[in-house]
This record gives structure tokens, C-alpha cells and sequence, in this order.
């Protein structure tokens, strides 16, 4: 392990660095050349150095191309041998069959940090495999940290630090940090940054050199990151060091693990685009997660749906639930997939009967789940009562986490008084009552999960307002439900 103090000036600014560990300097780099950079849009890599421009890198970028002198108006150099400055990271994005050189390059330079973007080593032919020994072993010679390759990474949005083939729209700084064994995310960037918050992204690609344990290490000691989602395929790393990470670092910060190549043929198709075979015995993996307190997700879309989920909401203390729905039906799936998932339904107290049954139709319905749908049949003309019902269940002693649908945004401009309307669309205007309302459930300190109603365009806006002020919502009420009750698990584990 390394310790480092940095002092540098960047545009006019003095920053001191402390690091303990090898990886801050990939995510905090003073400055970046990019060996393959290029000025024409069409092609991929043009995007590696245009995001950086773009979203104003908080160190000096170099680009490398020996037929060109200017990249978006930034001096451009033939070789890294020709930078006059010490680069912190080399991010080689040239075709494998040039990378040698620029390895050799950066052993000449003294270069101790390089990202290689490329497929085509051990995920290629003989010589593909032949050309990724050759590499590690001078890597390693010359002890050169290497991240990669067949990456795209990192990505610190603190730093406005971002190697991707895409364009990125904007960043978003959290406390959740993610480690990918795979580019799945890259298409997904904008849709990440536009609904969570990003502490950093870590793609090991190959794993040539850096793998999950160096990964988990360092985020575990990461005071940005409070949450850690990793995509799993194989485990390259020391396997005992790895969990023994896993089981220190879940005490202190919750730990989401996708496993991916479970099956013999999932393996298989692993190893044609990582080069790595996933050899684990997956049930026993599952059983060494649990006792290591990890929560594992399934799929993809539970991967990110409990990412969410940990980055946004506290944990519960117990795991009763209330539940708001538009219809007798969703209300049933929602309670199905509670108690499915190890949620018990909340007995709300009588002093909250008292507060909500106002917006009660004629006869009386169960308090939980609450039928909001038929409520609002009665009292359309009185929505700001249905809302504080909302704040009145969740405040309940009995309640220790709610389920909630959304009601649906075409009738948002039906539901503001006539009176009340102004310039400003009565559709805005509720949804801006309804975002102050889940927020003031939500600082009642107890989870609150929403799904969709009818996943439409304006629905699509409303969650990601919504999202942007830390409140998740999820497709389904199985998914919120399946979220909560992750969450739970966690607090269980805790106190194990």
C-alpha cells in the first residue's frame, strides 16, 4: 500500500491530495493524455477527449496523434515522450496491435499509471493472449499500475473525469460508486447521471492487472462513497482477501453484487469478452455473500433499482409497510409482493384513522393498503387533504417503511383548483406539490419507495424530478417492495 501527498496547482488553484491507495490517482489525476486521441466526430474516439473538454476535466488534458496539431483547439502531441509536463494517467485508446508501443513508451517516460481501452488481448486469439502476457509482464517489471484492458474508466464526476465512448451530458456527484466487470453501464451513462448520484465509476475490463479486490479496497476507504455496487463475472483477485474486504466493508457501507456467468453457458459467453472464466460455485458464493452481509442482486434491473434504493433512502427499523394505491387490484399485487419478499402489512394506529379517514369515501375502507384511487373519486376538488393523508400514514408509529403508487400525470392539470391556476401550467404546479410531499414523507426519516402508473412521457420527467431530489421510484410495486425489503435484510444482517 502507497501513501502519496500531492500538491499541485490546477488553473490557478492549489489542491492537496492525500491518498492511501493507488486507485486515488486514477480517479484524481492532475492531468490525462489520451495515445489515440482524434478530431474527427465519427469516430469513437473522438468522445474520449470531447467529454473531457466538454465537461471541463479539472486537470490538463494532452492529446496524442502524430498527423494532427489540434484537438478542439488543445495543442495536440505526436508522442508522450513529446508532454511537457509529469502525467498522473496515460489512457491508451489505440488498436491492440499498437499498444505494445505505447506501453514501451510509457516505461521510457517513467509513467507509473495507464488505463488501456482496447479489446482484442486475452479476450482475442493466440496472439491476442500472447500480446496481454507480454504487456503484464513489463507492467509489472516496471510496475505500472494498469487498469484494463477492454475498458472504459474511471469516472469521477467530482473531478468532471469521465473516458467514455459517449457523449455525457451532464454530472451528477452522490455517494453511490459502482465497479463493472464489463461496459453494460457506458450505454447507460445520461440515464445514470440524470437519476443518481455518482461518487465514481470503475470499469476492470480484463483485469489485466487491477481486479475487484484492489477495487473493493479502495472504495471501502473512499469517504465520498457511501454505497458500493459491483458487476461481478469472475473472481481474478484473491478470493479470501475478497471476501474477508466484503465482510469489513458491509458493517460500515452497504455492498450490492451482481454476479453475472452463474451458468455453465453464462461462463462461456464471460470468457468470450473478458477472456476470464467464471470457475465459482455459485451456490456456495451466494451462501459466503450472506454470511459476509452482502445484498446480492438477481438481474440487472434489480442491481440498479437496489443501488437506488441504498443511495437514497435510510434504513428501516422494522419491516411493517404501508401501502397507497390507485386501485383495489395494484393494491393486492403490492401486498403479495410485500409479504412475498418478508414485508409484514402495517396495523396503522387509530389516531391515523382519524387523520386520513376525511378523505374516506361514503363507507369505510381498510387503512392499509389505502385505496387512494376510489378516495379520490370523493374528494377530487379537496386534493391537498389526499396529500397530507399521505404525510399522516408514514408518520405512523406502526409504519416503518411505505409503498406508494403515483398517481398518474395526465390528470395532474384536472387536479388544481381553477382559482389557483396561473402562467404556470397546472400540470407543473402539482407536480410541484406532490415533489414537496414525498419530500416531507421522506424526512420523517423512514423509506419511501414509489412505483409508476402509467409510464408515459410526462410520467418519464416526473421521475426523474422525483429522483433528483433522492426519493427512488421503480416500475413496478414487485420492485419497490423487492427494494424495501433488501433494505431490511440489511438492517437485519447489522444486528447479526
Amino acid at each position: 500500500m502507497e501513501f502519496i501527498t500531492y500538491v499541485h496547482e490546477i488553473k490557478g488553484v492549489i489542491y492537496l491530495n492525500q491518498v492511501n491507495h493507488f486507485l486515488d490517482s486514477f480517479l484524481n489525476p492532475r492531468n490525462i493524455a489520451i495515445v489515440g486521441a482524434t478530431k474527427n466526430p465519427i469516430k469513437m474516439n473522438f468522445q474520449l477527449t470531447e467529454n473531457l473538454h466538454r465537461l471541463k476535466f479539472s486537470g490538463n488534458i494532452y492529446p496524442v496523434n502524430p498527423t494532427t496539431k489540434e484537438i478542439l483547439g488543445m495543442k495536440t502531441y505526436p508522442n508522450i515522450k513529446d508532454i511537457p509536463d509529469d502525467l498522473d494517467l496515460v489512457v491508451s485508446a489505440v488498436p491492440s496491435s499498437l499498444t505494445l508501443g505505447v506501453v514501451n513508451d510509457c516505461v521510457d517516460v517513467g509513467i507509473k499509471r495507464m488505463v488501456i481501452v482496447a479489446g482484442g488481448f486475452s479476450d482475442g486469439d493466440e496472439k491476442g493472449v500472447e500480446l496481454h502476457n507480454e504487456i503484464s509482464r513489463i507492467t509489472k517489471e516496471n510496475k505500472i499500475k494498469v487498469l484494463g484492458p477492454n475498458t472504459l474508466s474511471p469516472i469521477n464526476p467530482s473531478k468532471n473525469l469521465v473516458i467514455s465512448f459517449h457523449p455525457v451530458d451532464e454530472l451528477r456527484c452522490g455517494g453511490l460508486s459502482f465497479v463493472f466487470q464489463s461496459g453494460l453501464y457506458e450505454y447507460k451513462l445520461n440515464w445514470i447521471f440524470s437519476h443518481l448520484g455518482i461518487s465514481k465509476i470503475i470499469d476492470l475490463g480484463n483485469k489485466m492487472d487491477i481486479n475487484e479486490v484492489d477495487a473493493l479496497e479502495y472504495l471501502s476507504k473512499d469517504p465520498d462513497t457511501k454505497v458500493i455496487a459491483m458487476h461481478v463475472e469472475s473472481v481474478r483477485g484473491d478470493g479470501r482477501r475478497f471476501m474477508e474486504l466484503l465482510r469489513s466493508t458491509s458493517k460500515k457501507k452497504p455492498v450490492i453484487i451482481l454476479k453475472s456467468g452463474r451458468t455453465a453457458a453464462g461462463s462461456k459467453a464471460a470468457a468470450s469478452h473478458t477472456g476470464s472464466i467464471a470457475r465459482e460455485n455459485d451456490i456456495l458464493f451466494d451462501s459466503m455473500l450472506k454470511q459476509a452481509g452482502i445484498i446480492r442482486a438477481q438481474n440487472l434491473d434489480e442491481f440498479f433499482d437496489f443501488a437506488k434504493t441504498f443511495n437514497y433512502l435510510n434504513l428501516p427499523q422494522g419491516n411493517r409497510v404501508a401501502i397507497i394505491n390507485l386501485s383495489g387490484g395494484e393494491g393486492v399485487i403490492a401486498t403479495d409482493a410485500c409479504n412475498q419478499n418478508g414485508l409484514q402489512m402495517a396495523k396503522l394506529t387509530e389516531k391515523s384513522h382519524e387523520k386520513i379517514k376525511g378523505v374516506f369515501p361514503p363507507w369505510d375502507v381498510p387503512l392499509n393498503p389505502l385505496d387512494i384511487g376510489v378516495c379520490s373519486q370523493f374528494h377530487f376538488n379537496d386534493f391537498y387533504q389526499i396529500l397530507n393523508s399521505f404525510i399522516s400514514a408514514i408518520e405512523d408509529e406502526n409504519v416503518d417503511c411505505m409503498l406508494m403508487q403515483f398517481f398518474p400525470t395526465s390528470s395532474f392539470d384536472k387536479l388544481m383548483p381553477a382559482s389557483s391556476k396561473s402562467s404556470k401550467s397546472a400540470g407543473s404546479m402539482i407536480m410541484d406539490l406532490f415533489a414537496n410531499i414525498f419530500v416531507k414523507m421522506k424526512e420523517k426519516g423512514k423509506p419511501l419507495a414509489l412505483w409508476r402508473s402509467s409510464m408515459d412521457i410526462s410520467e418519464s420527467e416526473f421521475v426523474k424530478t422525483i429522483e433528483l431530489k433522492g426519493i427512488p421510484v421503480y416500475s413496478s410495486s414487485d420492485k419497490g417492495a423487492r427494494a424495501l425489503a433488501a433494505l431490511y435484510r440489511y438492517t437485519v444482517m447489522q444486528g447479526d
